[in-house]
């Protein structure tokens, strides 16, 4: 079938997206393709389909996103690549095997950074705000699964990790949010952009060979403007891929401690009460990310102005650990 083609531009230009963000977070090359996308007249992967490719209980991620767009993405990851990207994540080779809570954890956090970044790059393409508000993974039975799947478009991610093998994963995502980020896609761009079309399976693209069949890994590299300088320590390529997430706006907070109150004891609060916290004098405050912790440091005063001074960073194994 043919699908709309605003909506094979969209997801070409989320394609790249996808790409660069997993590149680093998973410190290996990274390739990743576009195998079909279907919708509801014709969806090409029911229970049965999506069990055969990835699994009798897959790993399904809901990623809502608010703003201008407002609904769920989802995710549905066979349990290798999720245990894969888990462990590349943290330094391993992406052998350790599928554990429920690690590797649900770690998915969890690659699919926040990726919608995050999509958000941030629809919000220039609509004009408008979108947010990402937080994934949520979960082992899933296909037999019970609650999401009908021939309610959604259905975008097929070839993926290839450099040293570690080929896989596949699946998004879902309403025509209805597809609509709005249509809007944004403009007669130049539809000029870069092929149809897919299911009679031959092929996918044609300005930025791929001609002929090149369903099933063989075709990437559609991302053009950006030339770094001659790609900064202390970095490759230029990872100065690229590091870019795409500089506009991305996070949550920042500073705990100072916590403690736990009687609901006796809250209500007799007032003007003037003290409250002590579980945290010594001079003790380093913690500082969270989206809610999640990622460094140490002490209060300082700037000018009239509380700060805070990083005296210590979480390691990416730390942090990883922090969500479960």
């Amino acid at each position: 079938m043919v699908t709309d083609q605003k909506i094979n531009v969209v997801e070409d230009l989320s394609l790249s997206t996808v790409k660069d963000v997993l590149g680093p977070i998973l410190n290996r090359n990274v390739n990743i393709s576009i195998g079909d996308i279907s919708d509801s007249a014709s969806p090409k992967y029911d229970a049965d389909a999506l069990g055969n490719t990835l699994g009798a209980n897959p790993v399904f991620v809901e990623a809502p996103v608010e703003g201008a767009v407002s609904g769920s993405i989802y995710y549905i990851f066979s349990q290798k690549l999720a245990a894969a990207i888990t462990d590349l994540m943290v330094m391993g080779d992406g052998t350790a095997p599928f554990n429920e809570d690690e590797s649900l954890d770690g998915i969890t956090e690659a699919t926040n950074q990726i919608v995050g970044a999509l958000a941030t790059n629809w919000t220039e393409q609509i004009g408008a705000d979108v947010r990402a508000s937080g994934a949520n993974a979960e082992v899933v039975d296909l037999s019970s699964l609650g999401v009908e799947l021939d309610k959604f478009i259905q975008v097929e991610y070839l993926i290839s990790i450099e040293d570690w093998g080929d896989e596949t994963f699946i998004k879902l995502i309403s025509s209805e949010i597809e609509e709005v980020l249509s809007q944004g896609i403009d007669e130049d761009m539809m000029g870069g952009v092929g149809i897919r079309t299911d009679p031959d399976d092929e996918i044609e693209s300005a930025s791929s060979k001609q002929g090149s069949t369903r099933g063989e890994p075709t990437v559609h590299p991302a053009e950006f403007a030339p770094f001659d300088d790609a900064g202390p320590g970095r490759t230029a390529e990872e100065t690229r891929n590091l870019d795409l997430l500089l506009d991305i706006s996070l949550p920042v907070t500073i705990e100072l401690g916590r403690t736990n109150m009687l609901i006796r004891d809250v209500l007799e609060i007032g003007p003037g009460s003290v409250i002590e916290l579980q945290k010594l004098s001079g003790e380093p405050v913690d500082l969270y990310v989206n809610d999640k912790k990622f460094a140490l440091g002490e209060v300082v005063v700037i000018d009239e102005n509380f700060g805070i001074r990083i005296t210590e960073l979480l390691k990416v194994e730390d942090r990883i650990q922090a969500l479960r």
